[in-house]
């Protein structure tokens, strides 16, 4: 059984006036259990309004939103603990930072899920450690930590809460490159470790192409694609037709196979690309 399903899910904004824009329109997705999925889509595709559902911040114009089988909005007075279940990391998180100490910041959820002092603790260390915050920080004001500590402690506090499902809504946005990589790895420790459910959502192809395993692209408020990473980014020219496009070194490595070069396909990240090409500079042919 799926962990999360949307069935035939629209929503309108601004209904019955002359504002009334069609955000989404008859999604039907399922996502499994330990699945990582990448989100992608243009400014405007419905991606985060779609994600904005999947933990009941939206509630649908219509369809259904389902939970291990559950229809999330069956009991409204419960939609609370669905926000337990999935959390959501928006874009740019240490903007929502707010208590005086960076230990109360990651707290505030657990604290809110009723659970005791000593589950809160053990859950605020765990997960301060798994993003790389040292343990100094955690007494300190949060607006005394660098951007991309503020970053990190901002997710923290998701996790803490440890959601079945976890959706990030362009959590590199903003970091240089030694920052991106850091919190794509831990976000990729995290889901292998607790074995959750992420949903990555990304203007990068790059950091889709590394993480996901499957890719959901949507376009005009609808589902353009949904399939494992390596079949959509072979549809590059449905992706460009579309306003998106691939990783740049599959471009380039699309250009070496057109001049001759034994390469393979399916390179969409900088590590497959050294695999296969440092056999080709010793002298001999790159794996498929």
């Amino acid at each position: 059984m799926p962990v999360l399903e949307t069935q035939n899910l629209s929503f309108v904004y601004s209904p019955g006036t002359p504002f009334e824009k069609t955000a989404m329109a008859d999604v039907s997705l399922s996502v499994e259990e330990g699945d990582f999925v990448g989100v992608i889509g243009h400014t405007g595709s419905g991606k985060s309004t779609l994600v904005q559902h999947l933990n009941g911040l939206l509630k649908p114009t219509s369809g259904k939103v389902l939970l291990e089988g559950r229809d999330i909005w069956a009991e409204p007075k419960k939609i609370r603990d669905v926000r337990f279940r999935v959390g959501m990391v928006f874009q740019y998180p240490e903007h929502q930072l707010f208590e005086d100490t960076t230990y109360k910041d990651i707290a505030f959820g657990p604290k809110n899920m009723g659970l005791s002092e000593d589950e809160i603790d053990a859950r605020v260390r765990r997960a301060a450690a798994f993003v790389g915050l040292k343990e100094e920080l955690l007494d300190k004001s949060p607006f005394e930590l660098s951007g991309g500590e503020k970053r990190r402690a901002a997710i923290a506090g998701v996790m803490a809460m440890e959601p079945r499902v976890l959706i990030l809504d362009e959590p590199t946005a903003g970091l240089d490159p030694r920052g991106r990589d850091m919190i794509l790895e831990q976000i990729g420790a995290y889901k292998e470790e607790n074995d959750t459910t992420v949903l990555l959502v990304s203007h990068s192809m790059e950091d889709v192409a590394r993480t996901a395993k499957k890719v959901l692209v949507m376009n005009g408020g609808r589902i353009a694609m949904y399939a494992p990473t390596a079949e959509v980014f072979s549809r590059a020219e449905e992706l460009e037709a579309i306003g998106l496009s691939i990783p740049a070194v599959t471009k380039v490595f699309m250009r070496l196979r057109e001049k001759g070069y034994p390469v393979g396909d399916n390179v969409y990240t900088v590590g497959q690309a050294e695999q296969r090409l440092l056999p080709l500079l010793k002298g001999g042919s790159a794996p498929c």
